[in-house]
């Protein structure tokens, strides 16, 4: 509103025109003036509402000759002020001027004017107040508000044309019913929507720091400790329980507002609404609601990170009981601020069409992905309800738009390349009863259910799938229902909006695939979209099928790609078919027919490579007199070499670990000087075994023989003192043993001639014929080697794929194995190297599996020996594993099923049972750790030694301190757990800033611990304090490793380094000082009115964040035991405001894949990639601290 406009109307002699003449003239005047005085504007004046630039006033005549140009004025103005001065007049209001405003339809503010009150002195003002004008306000409601004014005393006169300007900008009728004395519906729902985007911690209460922020965003004046007493006092009057000390509940702030509406201070609710975007009818602003944002076609929409940065804080401000999901209430209150569930959501069923845990609740996995398809299929939807539910951008200057990004369209799908999308659709098509909606239950993880329910209504399922490489997509899942037909004729549609087609079939039902070529005979224009084909019900026998082509001839016909996927849901897992589709919608070259010339070029490629890496080799032997590995000692058809889906044997070349030495190449420069890069080793990614073949597996896309790996991890050993870590323990107290005092663990004496001796394994690797071990390759010169080398040189073992090599990073050949070990059921996933037992002749080593298997490894000897064989105690994947500190035998191993278990080297293996005093940890007072075996156990004749329930989520981590008596524990679900393994109990929870917990490590004091995880942070814990000190901010994706320098710490400063999936290496430097240094507040000021008084101070504002991760369960653990996991009290996650944040002293990409692993030695750091990069830098002259 930038101009009103007064009709000032009423009865001949009410003195419309001396009211006019006294504004303008400030003074009553006596002289006789005209009947109907012009037009006059008045500029802005001290008091004038502050959105109103100009006001006119019109005088208008009561003679019906007059009435047309009365008509005009008043369908013409904003709001009209009727003036009466007697008994006449007044009655003439009623009977006359308010029928008659509303004869001609206007839907304007009056206000009431009773003029000439000097005439009238025996009328009090009460008694006109509730003779005259209330009876007339009930009445009628176009009455905004009434005054009593004389224009020969100049009473209220200036007051009666800013009433009149009030009632324009900041109108009474949509707030207040002044006949039931109480806020209006509409306005009470508009307060309770602002008490909770104001409420930032969801606890129902407005705290004296979210009412400084509210007053600082609505009248950009801080509010002072006066005001804020008298308003609680104002509400506690009234409503007593409304003020805790926790705050002012939505009652009392409500409350509040209709005090104001009351006290005719009704301008200050206005100024809050409008803050938070509401119009004059209390419905927010069109262009707030709705902001432009065009897709171009085929393009898509996607939340951008701080799209779901906002989500996720949302979601886990709105789980109220921790329980990692939304329960029907959570979701009721989330959604209280907006009209309620998205339609969309409504229409496909929600949340039945995401993820939901084992209670039937949204996890944060199911309530990201959901957002994720609403934004990608309708993001106009996405920017309502982020506008209801008060999204605010980073940066002033931009609007709800922020939370949202545009993907590159993608057009041209058959030219090679990938999308950049994060959010692809699939429609799923198929004959009835082919096991599509199956194949949308599986893609939620749900439980196969035999009973058969027609599909009506289109169907929607949307998770995250993981591709290769470890990045994650939104795959969006279609069952169209009945409606099929009417939308695949949308062509335009499906081909703007449709990523990928899957085409099913039941290869069990005879019928069934004859379904698929006739649909595509109906609507040609899906040939132009990406596609696979899936035979579903491969569980079932496989039948012929009725029509024209088998479906591998079909798919042959058509030069696809690969053949028809056969899959059930009824396997354990068919993740890899999600992963299929996915990377076909992300690549769509890859999934249209080929053409005769694109078969010929890939074969001539794929031949002329093949030669080139033959040729390669021989000529390499021929110049250094070195013999390559052996052949491989099979042929068989893969799936993965070129024309291998046309049945052709293609040959498994084995390849070598290759060196290079780049010059002045990826230098690292820090204060101390520069780390210069000395080499870059890559390990040779071993082929796939036989087992992995499509011919062999019944399920080409099965995890199990080929799981995947985790990247390259690295062991190293040395036996130079010299190059053993400064320690800085000041206690020299020796902790006692792990199980110490129990007799039953007690070691069998050993004569004094083989005291000096260890214990080996019993089997031979090279010999073996165990079908868990493929082959091992060892160098030919690997005896000579290990009598040449240097005796305090560096031993390095590192997994590759199913690969596990044993490298001598001393040599002048480091790049050549000295032994390597390749596996056909596993992936080796983490290893170690036992400081205890180390010596120049022999090194104990365990690795830890996929599988679950744990291999004891003895390479100088070549001798190993299987713990936990075929999963006996633990068949979930060992995602860590480490010698207990000043053990020779015992080693801990976590397990993906979130158990941590102990296990002797030299015992035989058990089918594990829990025993009866499992749950003996479930005291009052003490942190939950299901001991399903405890190290105290008298029944140690076999492994396990201890089993160590710790969680339903997976162990990503675990370090022990440098005193050796507490482990750090991080885990999937965002937890950081201290333990005193030594007693069995866990001291300590805390949790991440939001997401999984990847890494940890110890300061060399003991004094830190350092974390790093899905949040992209890296989080510096004190051990002493209990507490969050500091974060780490620096990464641009998941933090894969940390590691403190102890070559560049001391007493007071600290270095540590971390990596991650951006493949950065980033080092950082902190001091117990930098620590506790406060971050510091940001305040805006602007000159508008206050809530209360005018007078107050600077607010400052903050918002806390946290967060949380998906889960991985175990199916092979005992299902009573797990109500006891998970319920995990825990410290409160420290808002990042109140939080010291550490930058960086340097960061560089070194890779062009995931860094995967750090380490530090003390002439050079060293790092590991996702596909083998194995880099050293070596340090500066004099930079190691002495």
């Amino acid at each position: 509103m930038s101009s009103v406009r007064i009709c000032v109307c009423g009865d001949e002699g009410t003195g419309k025109s001396s009211l006019i003449t006294s504004l303008v003239k400030g003074v009553f005047v006596t002289n006789k003036i005209q009947p109907v005085l012009p037009q006059i504007t008045i500029p802005p004046t001290l008091g004038t509402p502050e959105n109103v630039t100009t006001t006119t006033v019109v005088d208008t005549s009561a003679l019906p000759q007059e009435r047309n140009n009365l008509a005009r004025e008043i369908r013409k103005c904003n709001v009209i002020l009727l003036v009466y001065s007697d008994h006449y007049s007044y009655e003439r209001v009623a009977l006359f001027w308010l029928p008659y405003f509303r004869s001609l339809g206007v839907n304007v503010p009056v206000v009431l004017c009773a003029n000439k009150s000097d005439l009238a002195t025996g009328h009090s003002e009460t008694r006109v107040v509730e003779e005259e004008m209330l009876p007339l306000m009930a009445e009628f409601k176009e009455i905004d508000s009434c005054i009593r004014t004389s224009a020969r005393e100049h009473r209220n006169v200036n007051e009666a044309f800013f009433v009149c300007q009030k009632a324009v900008t900041h109108p009474i009728a949509p707030l207040f019913d002044s006949k039931e004395a109480a806020l209006k519906p509409a306005a009470v729902a508009a307060l309770q929507r602002i008490f909770y985007l104001c409420d930032k911690d969801r606890d129902g209460y407005l705290s004296d720091k979210e009412l400084e922020d509210f007053q600082v965003r609505c009248f950009s004046k801080p509010l002072n400790e006066a005001d804020l007493n008298h308003i609680k006092d104002t509400i506690q009057k009234a409503c007593p329980e409304s003020v805790t000390e926790s705050g002012i509940d939505c009652q009392g702030f409500i409350h509040l507002n209709k005090l104001y509406s009351e006290k005719g201070r009704h301008e200050t609710v206005w100024i809050i609404l409008r803050a938070f975007q509401y119009t004059d009818n209390l419905s927010l602003q069109e262009k707030f609601l709705h902001p432009k944002f065009e897709v171009p076609p085929f393009a898509s929409a996607e939340l951008s990170p701080e799209g779901y940065r906002f989500f996720v804080n949302l979601f886990l401000l709105s789980d109220k009981d921790n329980d990692g999901g939304l329960n029907e209430a959570e979701l009721a209150s989330l959604f209280a601020p907006t009209p309620g569930l998205p339609a969309s959501w409504a229409d496909g069923s929600f949340p039945s069409s995401t993820v939901r845990n084992e209670a039937g609740h949204v996890t944060l996995q199911g309530w990201l992905a959901q957002w994720s398809m609403t934004t990608f299929l309708s993001p106009k939807t996405t920017l309502e309800y982020l506008a209801y539910l008060g999204f605010e951008p980073s940066e002033s200057d931009q609007s709800i738009t922020a939370a949202l990004k545009v993907t590159r369209p993608r057009r041209k799908r058959r030219r090679p390349g990938r999308v950049g999308r994060n959010v692809v659709q699939c429609h799923v098509l198929g004959a009835p009863g082919s096991g599509k909606s199956a194949l949308l239950d599986a893609l939620l993880s749900r439980g196969f259910s035999t009973t058969y329910h027609p599909t009506i209504q289109p169907r929607t399922a949307v998770n995250t799938v993981e591709l290769p490489g470890g990045k994650q997509c939104y795959l969006i899942l279609d069952e169209l229902g009945e409606l099929e037909p009417a939308l695949l004729e949308n062509q335009s549609k499906m081909l703007d909006q449709c990523d990928v087609i899957a085409y099913t079939y039941d290869s069990s039902d005879p019928d069934s695939f004859a379904y698929i070529p006739a649909l595509l005979a109906k609507y040609p224009h899906l040939e132009e979209l990406p596609s696979v084909f899936v035979a579903l019900k491969a569980d079932l026998d496989r039948t012929t099928q009725r029509a024209e082509y088998q479906p591998h001839e079909y798919t042959a016909m058509r030069n696809m790609p690969s053949p028809p996927l056969h899959v059930s849901v009824t396997w354990s897992s068919i993740q890899e078919v999600f992963v299929h589709i996915a990377e076909a919608a992300m690549e769509p070259s890859t999934a249209f027919p080929r053409s005769e010339e694109d078969v010929e070029g890939k074969w001539m490629s794929w031949g002329i490579a093949l030669g080139a890496v033959i040729s390669e080799i021989t000529s390499f032997s021929d110049s250094i007199s070195v013999l390559p590995p052996p052949p491989p000692r099979y042929t068989i058809p893969v799936a993965y070499a070129a024309g291998a889906a046309n049945g052709m044997a293609v040959p498994v070349v084995e390849t070598n670990n290759t060196i290079t030495h780049p010059e002045r190449g990826c230098p690292l420069q820090v204060g101390e000087g520069t780390y210069i890069l000395q080499d870059d080793l890559l390990l040779a990614t071993p082929p796939p075994h036989p087992s992995e073949a499509p011919i062999i597996n019944p399920n080409p896309l099965a995890t199990l023989p080929t799981p995947p790996t985790s990247g390259v991890k690295l062991s190293l050993v040395t036996l130079d003192p010299r190059k053993k870590p400064p320690t800085f323990l000041k206690s020299a107290v020796t902790p006692p043993q792990f199980g110490d005092g129990n007799s039953a663990l007690a070691a069998p004496p050993v004569a004094a001639k083989d005291a000096s001796k260890r214990r080996k394994p019993k089997n031979n690797i090279i010999k073996s014929s165990s079908s868990f071990v493929s082959r091992v390759i060892t160098h030919e010169t690997s005896v000579k080697r290990l009598g040449d080398r240097d005796s305090n040189g560096v031993f390095a073992f590192a997994n590759i794929n199913r690969a596990f090599q044993w490298l001598d990073l001393s040599s002048p050949t480091k790049e050549e194995h000295l032994t390597k070990v390749l596996f056909t059921k596993a992936h080796m996933l983490c290893h170690d190297v036992n400081e205890v037992t180390k010596t120049s002749s022999h090194l104990d080593i365990v690795m830890g599996s996929s599988a679950g298997d744990i291999i004891w490894y003895e390479p100088m000897s070549q001798k190993y020996a299987r713990i936990n064989k075929n999963g006996v105690i633990n068949n979930s994947p060992v995602t860590h594993i480490k010698w207990l500190p000043g053990s020779e035998n015992l080693f801990i191993a976590s397990h993906a099923n979130g158990v941590l278990v102990v296990y002797d080297k030299e015992k035989e293996d058990a089918l594990f049972t829990p025993e009866a005093n499992g749950h003996a940890d479930h005291d009052v007072g003490r942190l939950p750790l299901d001991i399903l075996k405890s190290v105290n156990s008298k029944n140690q004749k076999t492994n396990p030694v201890s089993f160590w329930k710790m969680a339903n989520q997976k162990i990503s981590s675990f370090a022990f301190s440098p005193d050796q008596r507490h482990l750090a524990v991080v885990l999937e679900d965002g937890s950081l757990r201290l333990m005193d393994y030594l007693k069995e109990e866990v001291l300590d929870i805390f949790r991440s800033y939001y997401g999984g917990l990847i890494c940890v490590c110890w300061s060399p004091d003991g004094k830190y611990i350092v974390t790093g995880g899905q949040d992209d942070l890296l989080t510096i814990w004190s051990f002493p304090e209990r507490k969050v000190v500091a974060r780490c901010q620096g990464h641009n994706s998941w933090v894969s490793a940390v590691a403190f320098d102890p070559w560049r710490c001391d007493q007071k400063t600290y270095r540590f380094g971390s990596v991650g999936d951006d493949c950065r290496l980033l080092l950082w430097d902190f001091s117990v000082g930098m620590l506790h240094r406060p971050r510091a507040h940001q305040a805006s000021t602007r000159n508008r009115s206050s809530i209360v008084l005018p007078n107050s101070q600077t607010a400052n504002r903050h918002r806390a964040d946290s967060g949380d991760n998906r889960v991985r369960s175990d199916s092979n653990e005992t299902e009573k035991y797990d109500e006891f996991i998970d319920q995990t009290p825990s410290h409160p996650v420290e808002p990042r405001s109140r939080t010291a944040l550490l930058p960086p002293i340097m960061s560089k990409i070194v890779g062009e894949d995931p860094i995967c692993w750090l380490g530090f030695q003390k002439d050079c750091i060293m790092t590991s990639s996702l596909e083998g990069h194995i880099r050293t830098w070596d340090r500066p002259s004099d930079s190691v601290k002495s």
